[in-house]
């Protein structure tokens, strides 16, 4: 059972005198696909930077930190849908636990299922106000290589669910905050979302025997995500728990599918 976010070894970095990046308005800043480094608000600039090279330190990134990791990129960089080539780009930043996500994401879903797969692609990146949309997130990641195409009929899946928990809990009295895989349940005996998700939300479904590790890699997957999920809000100056970045943009939580998909043409 976990309660609690790890540590990872990327956040766990000497930090002298962080000064935030700013957004310069441009798309695909948090692309690992174009070769070029990533902004990153912890960044050690100016006096500070010469202190960490004469102490025998380093600059970390996403990118030298999670190089370990055979998926890394697409960890940091999930696309729903669409080509990595595609020709706009649209980041999705969702806090499960945010209320006003679920119209930004049935906006989002409207416009991008008109659309070819070569005109825009949709990243997803995932914050946690509450814990366990880290692992929800994670199994989202996990599909878009291994389920093509499923990962956003399991978002969709996923949040609905969550709103229904949710409701059946406060209707018992005893609402509380999905931290782990077993406050996200009615009762003991169900089975955890993600558990239930790996059985019911793909084709073919997770077979049994790897739904362990499966579990175990989505946390981490999850992390990695919500890492960069931090970055993409500084950037960006995003002010709400979920918002949506067009084209290195951000625009209202209130656009309409049919406007955003204007934006997409």
């Amino acid at each position: 059972m976990k309660t609690l976010l790890v540590c990872l070894p990327l956040s766990c970095v000497l930090v002298l005198g962080q000064t935030p990046a700013l957004a310069d308005g441009a798309a695909n800043a948090f692309n690992p696909y174009t070769g070029k480094a990533m902004p990153s608000s912890r960044k050690v600039k100016g006096e500070d930077s010469k202190i960490l090279e004469a102490l025998g330190g380093t600059q970390r990134s996403i990118a030298t930190d999670a190089a370990y990791r055979p998926h890394w990129k697409e960890e940091a960089y999930p696309v729903l849908k669409g080509t990595r080539d595609a020709r706009h780009e649209v980041l999705f930043v969702l806090d499960m636990a945010d209320p006003a996500a679920r119209p930004l994401w049935k906006t989002v879903r409207a416009a991008m299922d008109k659309l070819p797969v070569s005109q825009a692609r949709l990243v997803l990146f995932a914050r946690s106000a509450e814990v366990y949309a880290t692992d929800l997130a994670g199994l989202a990641i996990w599909a878009c290589r291994e389920r093509p195409g499923q990962a956003m009929t399991y978002l969709s899946w996923v949040l609905q669910r969550w709103d229904d928990i949710k409701s059946a809990q406060r209707r018992k009295g005893s609402v509380r905050p999905f931290n782990n895989e077993y406050d996200a349940v009615l009762s003991r005996k169900d089975y955890p979302m993600a558990f239930v998700a790996m059985n019911s939300c793909f084709k073919p479904k997770v077979p049994e025997k790897d739904q362990s590790r499966l579990a175990a890699y989505i946390y981490e997957a999850g992390n990695i995500n919500l890492y960069q999920a931090t970055e993409v809000c500084r950037y960006y100056e995003l002010e709400t728990p979920s918002g949506l970045i067009v084209d290195g943009k951000v625009v209202d939580r209130g656009i309409s599918a049919s406007a955003l998909k204007a934006l997409l043409r």
